[in-house]
């Protein structure tokens, strides 16, 4: 990447900008700002990106066997220090107005190191990006997950040990299982590949999965899906429209969940009696609505830490339990994206919150996911927004006469969603929830100072289904989960990082929030409720996609600890949780029936 590095910080004043929005009705969370800028500048920042991009594409981003042969061991975010948190770090504390402070990291989901917003200053808006045509499936199928590079690993992977506490050699859980993370951590000495591509790389499912998740289901065991238990579906066996219609993630989904009660578990943990977390919409109206009142409480809740002197104190924007999810999300932003634990570390955050849920404010039920494909037309009349009581909330008021938004490494150009201003329905109304931190890296100009100050606003929405037609696609979620067979590219198209895709459905599902709106911060997106059961959803496409091939992906990870790059991951390493919790051992996460958790999706 230090080829491209003089580029990349070259662009840490011009990589986004939200272009004008004519004066109209808004709510305090979200002033609106005019803007004015020359269409030839614009032209000339989106040739750059371009440039850049095309420079990057050898080295990452095409989804081609030959381009990920080369991309052998190079891992997204190498940029120094220097250029990348240091830059961040160092406008966060030199108090410079925020709307000239180096956005670390502009959407989440940037191809490259560091980006900046450009300071709006443009009336001209590009035109709409296209759409892209659909995939291409049948003879000319591209089944790019069949090849891979660069080290993925179940936790033997060379590189510095976590900061963190040392690791206990075995925990043992209150559901009656343990881990033993001297076995977990065993690499197979017969584990490394020679892919087609003619690379070597180090591909292991652990030697030694816990004694708790050893088995799998044998050869010869019948199954109620007419699939071989040892069969890894592969795209070719589904046809066009199964891919769009949502049918072929359905069908090995199922798969998933068979070989996932044919296992057999030790310990108190089984298929049975795991806890059973469903689509939002499938839960009765009393306990949607019990589920939202929960997150009101712990909304309502003082803050659990004793000393939040170094959250900005008394005057910083950790005044709730609830907030203190949202700080820890903040404090560890470049810890948790693009990096080896994201997967397992999203599902930590998300089950600690559910536990919160049922033990501080005594909700009685499961954290819901939120299959967004199902709303992927028209997320704005989902049942989930209507606004009523026993719904997420609605969408914002209505702000018209705003102009495009312009995302200029991603080269993305969208227009305005269907809200905009506060949050006036339902759940999570204005009247009712008010959101005390952030946004820190928003190209919408409202960004606070210092990443824990106090900033106490409505919950703003802008339901947008440009996003959600374009990477929420119930084709989508079968191309990442039946395309993918190695987590480094399965976890790198979730997030964006993986060809053309430039967002991923991690990204698309909290762009659909809209701009402007909390989900679409980096850093403090869980300030949206919506956070935690979009994130339940990418949970559950991920405990499917290690399903399908438990043995080789239960325990696979990729990837440094920092976005910047840092150290190598091992499952030995400990994740830092702030005020949420004590830091597990990633090892103890990568399993939904073991470690902590007991717990499966329908």
């Amino acid at each position: 990447m230090r080829a491209q590095e003089s580029l990349v910080l070259s662009l840490l004043s011009t990589a986004a900008v939200a272009l004008p929005s004519t004066t109209g009705k808004s709510c305090k969370a979200h002033p609106h700002k005019q803007v004015s800028q020359s269409n030839d500048h614009i032209a000339e920042l989106r040739a750059q990106a371009s440039s850049l991009r095309a420079e990057l594409s050898s080295v990452y981003a095409a989804p081609s066997q030959a381009c990920r042969a080369h991309a052998a061991g190079t891992v997204h975010g190498t940029v120094p220090a220097s250029g990348f948190t240091a830059a961040f770090t160092a406008a966060m504390s030199s108090g410079a107005p925020s709307a000239t402070a180096p956005a670390a990291y502009e959407t989440f989901f940037s191809k490259v190191g560091p980006v900046s917003r450009l300071t709006p200053t443009s009336s001209a808006s590009p035109a709409s990006e296209d759409a892209p045509a659909p995939s291409g499936y049948g003879n000319g199928m591209d089944s790019y997950g069949s090849a891979s590079s660069g080290a993925v690993s179940s936790g033997a992977a060379s590189g510095a040990a976590s900061s963190e506490a040392p690791f206990p050699t075995v925990s043992t859980y209150t559901n009656g299982t343990t881990i033993n993370h001297a076995a977990t951590g065993a690499m197979s000495s017969s584990s490394s590949a020679v892919f087609s591509s003619g690379a070597s790389g180090a591909v292991s499912s652990t030697a030694s999965l816990s004694s708790s998740a050893s088995s799998t289901a044998s050869s010869s065991s019948s199954s109620s899906t007419g699939v071989s238990p040892t069969y890894v579906p592969k795209m070719s066996d589904f046809s066009v429209e199964e891919f769009k219609s949502g049918e072929a993630f359905k069908k090995v989904a199922a798969i998933a969940d068979e070989r996932m009660k044919a296992r057999d578990l030790e310990g108190g943990c089984t298929y049975e009696n795991a806890e059973v977390r469903t689509e939002f919409r499938a839960m009765s109206k009393d306990m949607r609505k019990q589920f939202t009142d929960s997150v009101t409480c712990l909304k309502n809740m003082p803050a659990k830490a004793a000393d939040l002197s170094a959250y900005g104190g008394e005057n910083g924007g950790v005044k709730s339990r609830y907030d203190e999810y949202v700080a820890t999300h903040i404090e560890n932003t470049f810890k948790i994206h693009n990096t080896a634990d994201f997967l397992a570390w999203h599902r930590h955050f998300i089950f600690e919150f559910e536990q919160d849920l049922k033990n501080s404010c005594g909700y009685t039920g499961t954290l819901p996911y939120w299959d967004w494909s199902v709303d992927a037309q028209a997320v704005d009349q989902s049942e989930i927004f209507n606004g009523d009581e026993y719904s997420m909330g609605g969408n914002g008021e209505y702000i018209p006469g705003r102009a495009d938004t312009y995302l200029g490494l991603q080269d993305l150009n969208f227009p305005p969603g269907t809200g905009g201003g506060c949050v006036y329905s339902g759940p999570f109304s204005n009247t009712t929830f008010t959101t005390n931190l952030g946004p820190i890296d928003s190209p919408y100009n409202n960004n606070v100072v210092n990443q824990f100050d106090a900033n106490p606003r409505c919950l703003v929405r802008d339901l947008n289904s440009w996003f959600s037609q374009k990477y929420l696609t119930p084709e989508k979620v079968a191309d990442l989960v039946i395309g993918e067979d190695s987590v480094q590219y399965f976890q790198g198209l979730m997030q964006g990082y993986v060809g053309d895709n430039k967002l991923g459905v991690h990204g698309g599902g909290h762009w659909v929030g809209g701009g402007p709106s909390q989900l679409e911060d980096f850093h403090s997106s869980p300030n949206d409720p919506v956070f935690y059961i979009h994130h339940a959803m990418i949970d559950r496409i991920w405990t499917v996609w290690q399903y399908m091939d438990r043995e080789a992906r239960q325990n696979q990870i990729y990837g440094t600890d920092n976005l910047d790059g840092g150290n190598t991951m091992t499952l030995q390493d400990s994740l830092p949780f702030g005020l949420v919790t004590q830091s597990p051992v990633l090892g103890d996460l990568m399993d939904t029936l073991a470690g902590p958790y007991c717990y499966r999706y329908e």
